[in-house]
């Protein structure tokens, strides 16, 4: 069975970044309350940090999932909202590899397609064991779109 997690180094590094964000976000806040200079900029400047921190914020609780590959069945498990999701093999109707070249080697995606438009997606910076998945994709499905 093959289990692919997030890559802690990923998690940790949106982690302290989001510890950064929301730390300026309250430094802008405590600032802007208490003093009088550049007060436009910090009205401006607060919202705005806030909204990007929450976007990476969701981004980061959406990406984690474990995903456990094997016996003709891909389960995924979402553990912040505690959702199972079962794919059987011959409910896939599709995947497709995707690969970008980029000045630090490349990033690949792999898309899974299943039930009317659901689509999974694992990438080999973000999941651990991602050679193994499409290896197991390429061995047992043979729809490739």
């Amino acid at each position: 069975m093959i289990v692919s997690k997030p890559i802690t180094k990923t998690l940790t590094a949106l982690s302290i970044f989001l510890i950064l964000i929301f730390g300026s976000f309250f430094m802008l806040l405590s600032s802007l309350l208490s003093g009088e200079s550049y007060f436009i900029f910090k009205l401006i400047l607060a919202p705005l940090t806030l909204v990007i921190g929450l976007l990476v914020l969701g981004k980061l609780l959406a990406a984690i999932k474990i995903v456990k590959i094997g016996d003709n069945r891909i389960v995924v498990f979402y553990p912040i909202t505690r959702m199972k999701v079962d794919i059987k093999v011959p409910d896939i109707l599709g995947w497709r590899e995707e690969v970008i070249k980029t000045k630090n080697g490349e990033f690949r995606e792999v898309k899974i397609l299943y039930t009317k438009k659901k689509i999974l997606k694992l990438s080999n910076r973000e999941n651990t064991e991602y050679d193994a998945v499409v290896k197991y994709l390429k061995k047992k499905v043979k729809v490739s779109r």
